[in-house]
């Protein structure tokens, strides 16, 4: 199986990790590993979080309040974004050619 990000959600990775950086040395290389954390676990087995806004599926980062939003296709994980907990949910719904 494929795994994909989309361009949307590399660049909401990029700016969450400046962000993060900014706020102090360090603190932006840590949420890129809570990201890569949580896409390993996708990888492990993609189909253990159950969808929760079909077909759409999501893990939480640790320490972070961030979840990667992903979809299984047939041959392709796709991750569609690394959304803020806390802000407009939902907003990456329209990222899909569905």
């Amino acid at each position: 199986m494929t795994f994909v990000w989309l361009d949307e959600a590399k660049l909401e990775l990029s700016e969450a990790a400046l962000y993060y950086q900014w706020q102090e040395q360090g603190l932006g290389e840590s949420f890129i590993d809570q990201v890569e954390a949580a896409a390993r676990k996708i990888i492990r087995d993609p189909t253990l979080p159950r969808e929760f806004d079909p077909p759409f599926r999501k893990v939480a980062t640790k320490r972070f309040p961030y979840q990667v939003i992903y979809v299984i296709e047939p041959e392709t994980v796709l991750i569609v974004a690394v959304m803020h907990q806390h802000r407009e949910p939902g907003y990456w719904r329209d990222r899909l050619d569905t």
